[in-house]
C-alpha cells in the first residue's frame, strides 16, 4: 500500500489502535516493534500511555523476524503473543483461545491452515526461540516460516483459534478495508 499500515485510517482509527483495544485488557505488558526512530516518533505522537511500550528494531532491516527478536528480548513474561500490525479484525476469541493453548515442551503455537499454509504472525512464542531468531538473523534468514520450521511448533488450525476466520483477514490494499 505503500505506506505505513499500522497507521491507516479504518473508521476513524489507526488500524494498530483498533489491534492494541482488543489486546489492552488481557496483557499487562505490551510492546510495539517498529523499524526505525523515524517511524517511533509517528507512533509516540499517537500512543503515550504507560502500558504500550514503542520499541525500535534491534538489529535494523530485519522485518517481522528482527521486531519478533526485539519483542521477545524485552519481554518480562516466558511467552509473547505475536500479532501483525495490518491484521486489524483480530476477535477476542482468538485471542482467548490463543491463551488457553497448552505450550507443553512447544516453542510457539502458530496457526496452519488447511493447505499447510502457516500464519507466524498470528502466533504465541517462548523467550527462549529468541537465540535461535538471532542466529537466522546472522544468517541474514529474515522469513519468519523459516523459524516456524526449525523450532518445535505446536501447529494449530486456524479454526480452531477464530472459528470466524476474522482475525486472519489483514490489510495489503485499499479494498481490504471493508468491514
Amino acid at each position: 500500500m505503500g505506506r505505513d499500515k499500522g497507521l491507516i485510517i479504518l473508521e476513524g482509527k489507526p488500524l494498530i489502535a483498533r489491534i492494541l483495544d482488543k489486546i489492552k485488557p488481557y496483557f499487562d505488558e505490551i510492546f510495539i516493534i517498529l523499524r526505525d526512530e523515524q517511524q517511533k516518533k509517528e507512533y509516540l505522537k499517537l500512543f503515550k500511555e504507560e502500558k504500550v511500550k514503542i520499541l525500535t528494531d534491534i538489529i535494523k532491516g530485519k522485518g517481522p523476524l528482527g521486531g519478533l527478536l526485539t519483542g521477545l528480548l524485552n519481554i518480562k513474561s516466558e511467552y509473547a503473543l505475536v500479532l501483525p500490525c495490518d491484521s486489524p479484525f483480530i476477535t477476542r476469541e482468538f485471542i482467548e483461545n490463543c491463551l488457553k493453548m497448552d505450550m507443553g515442551d512447544y516453542d510457539a503455537i502458530i496457526p496452519v491452515w488447511g493447505d499447510g499454509k502457516l500464519e507466524p504472525l498470528h502466533g504465541v512464542y517462548n523467550q527462549r526461540v529468541a537465540e535461535r531468531i538471532h542466529k537466522l538473523l546472522l544468517w541474514d534468514e529474515r522469513r519468519v516460516n523459516t523459524l516456524a520450521k526449525i523450532i518445535r511448533s505446536r501447529l494449530v488450525p486456524v479454526e480452531e483459534l477464530d472459528p470466524s476466520l476474522e482475525s486472519f483477514r489483514n490489510v495489503n490494499r485499499p479494498e481490504d478495508l471493508r468491514i
